[in-house]
């Protein structure tokens, strides 16, 4: 009940009327309630059964998915705050939550029911290795590519408050985009080998179907 309006504090100091501004940072901080209860309950199913991750790869996918869900959508309250939004709003630091979103929690399910899903709809099982260094790869690499956003966005805004001039805040920059290109690099490429490691295992379950 509180999804609908909470789109709304992306609109904050918009031409937006102010009280569904004020509405949608309420219903912001509700929101809390769901991804806090729903993140426990995972992790609490989990308790005690962590040393299973080893063994599967598809669940190290999920539960970091559940994490990013969890980190992702306690940070995106604290940003429906005015005090934060001054800081924050049009800057990189946006940029970088959308991705934790987005990337560190939907596509790391995606990724981890796909696993999960692939030997049963083929009878096959993909190459553990290539499953790994997906999963590493796009781990470390949505690591870098998150706090290096976060960190560089918040000197953004700060220069844009303080008001520096603009080139200076593109200057102050600089570092952090390269960061956020090794880190972008690093997710990319390791979808690269997982795609193909699907592909060859749907290919020989075609040519041989399970019996």
């Amino acid at each position: 009940m509180f999804y609908p309006i909470i789109g709304a504090h992306h609109f904050l100091f918009s031409p937006l009327p102010w009280f569904l501004q004020t509405t949608a940072i309420v219903f912001s901080v509700a929101m809390l309630v769901p991804v806090w209860g729903g993140s426990a309950n995972f992790l609490l199913t989990m308790h005690g059964r962590m040393h299973g991750m080893a063994q599967s790869v598809p669940l190290m996918f999920i539960f970091v998915g559940v994490i990013g869900y969890l980190v992702g959508s306690t940070q995106g309250t604290f940003e429906a705050f005015r005090s934060l939004q001054q800081v924050w709003h049009f800057t990189n630091f946006t940029v970088g939550h959308s991705h934790l979103t987005m990337y560190g929690f939907v596509t790391f399910a995606i990724w981890g029911g796909v696993y999960a899903l692939l030997p049963l709809a083929t009878g096959k099982q993909p190459n553990s290795l290539g499953l790994t260094l997906h999963f590493w790869m796009a781990l470390v690499g949505s690591f870098i590519y998150v706090i290096s956003l976060s960190v560089g966005g918040t000197i953004q805004g700060l220069d844009w408050i303080h008001g520096v001039p603009f080139i200076q805040s593109v200057a102050d920059m600089q570092s952090y985009w390269i960061w956020r290109g090794v880190g972008g690099s690093m997710k990319g490429n390791s979808a690269i080998g997982p795609s193909s490691t699907m592909c060859r295992t749907a290919s020989i379950a075609w040519r041989k179907p399970p019996k």
